[in-house]
């Protein structure tokens, strides 16, 4: 029986946003899974002009070239770099700028979670201080017994290690816990740390392919508790 759960943020817990956004989030993934060299998620949004999850206009050409320029310093930065632009001759050009909300329902249903009293955890690529702005100002700290960010932890995702790390500090066993996210690497993450259950939600960057390793996949969050899944 599940008793820790085990949620990524972006895209699980909170919107993504704009296009530009989700490939951000998407180029992070590719690189983590190229190289297996981790890179803050906070030097990516820097090549993209994000600060404080808003963005700057980037996709006039001078601004497409200048994320490329950046990325190109970064280790295999040219594949990733031809990769980005790539991505973007798909975008469109008039692509408004949002700022990236809680999704619909999670608050709910977290607090459902710890009135069931199951065990709830955090883990991003993110920095502690956007993992900051995000939970207080939703007000969801309290539901969370863990958070572990990239800096704030020697282990990255999908790494085996990261999973233990979470394991050790809560207490619990892997037979009872269970991953939710919405990336390639998230469900690799649950893989690798041979958990008893890995479950994909659609409210992300990733979509059923991506996500065909998962035991489950949902289209978010919000549908947890209802779907059954926690019965399994």
């Amino acid at each position: 029986m599940v008793q820790l759960i085990v949620f990524d943020k972006d895209g699980t817990l909170m919107e993504l946003g704009s296009t530009i956004v989700k490939l951000a989030d998407d180029l992070i993934n590719e690189f983590s899974v190229r190289t297996h060299i981790h890179v803050p998620k906070s030097e990516i949004k820097d090549a993209f002009g994000m600060v404080d999850d808003k963005l700057d206009m980037v996709m006039k050409s001078n601004a497409a070239k200048s994320i490329a320029d950046r990325l190109r310093v970064l280790p295999h930065g040219d594949q990733l770099a031809d990769w980005t632009l790539s991505e973007m001759e798909h975008l469109s050009n008039d692509n408004e700028v949002d700022d990236i909300k809680i999704i619909k329902g999670v608050p709910e249903v977290l607090q459902q979670l710890k009135e069931r009293g199951y065990k709830l955890a955090i883990v991003s690529a993110d920095d502690t201080e956007s993992m900051n702005l995000f939970v207080d100002k939703y007000d969801i700290r309290q539901y969370f017994d863990l958070i572990v960010t990239s800096d704030n932890s020697v282990h990255q995702k999908p790494d085996r290690g990261l999973m233990d790390e979470i394991l050790e500090k809560i207490g619990v066993a892997r037979t009872e816990t269970m991953m939710v996210g919405d990336t390639e690497m998230d469900v690799m993450l649950g893989k690798n740390g041979g958990i008893a259950q890995t479950v994909g939600v659609l409210s992300g960057s990733g979509d059923k392919q991506d996500l065909r390793s998962a035991d489950v996949i949902l289209d978010s969050v919000a549908d947890l508790i209802n779907s059954g899944v926690l019965n399994q």
